[in-house]
């Protein structure tokens, strides 16, 4: 998958075990054997409604207003929770038709989350080393 795909998965498993839908951002291409993932809200509680970083609010996220990306509605990406998929895992959810494809956010929106991510509390040494590589590779290509 492309960084900065966005992608449903019909059966997320939520950390308190729970299975539901629910909207992700691949974060990198999975080359490394993982996938560093990100979940999506359209809840506004105690989240800022200005275009993009806010590391400070609450529930610290990336907003996404409806129409500056592919997705139809106001949508905050959170970056209180931070989530690693196997890729060979997440490829085979994908082709038994589990989880579905919605679209691309653009190389500017996403090295702004990037660099938003990173100022996260709550991404680990990982996950900083993975968001920082595609970040690199953003910035060094043509």
């Amino acid at each position: 998958m492309t960084p900065g795909t966005f992608i449903c998965d019909n059966e997320f498993k939520f950390r308190d075990g729970k299975i539901g839908k629910k909207i992700l951002l691949v974060v990198n291409d999975g080359e490394d054997g993982y996938y560093l993932v990100l979940k999506m809200t359209s809840d506004p509680a105690y989240k800022s409604t200005n275009y993009g970083c806010h590391p400070n609010d609450r529930y610290p996220n990336f907003f996404c207003p409806r129409g500056s990306c592919c997705l139809r509605d106001d949508t905050w990406i959170q970056l209180d929770d931070f989530f690693e998929f196997d890729a060979t895992a997440l490829l085979s959810k994908h082709f038994a038709g589990k989880i579905n494809r919605i679209g691309v956010m653009g190389d500017d929106m996403l090295r702004e989350l990037l660099e938003c991510a990173l100022a996260s509390e709550d991404i680990s040494p990982t996950q900083t080393t993975i968001a920082e590589n595609t970040l690199r590779h953003l910035i060094e290509q043509p």
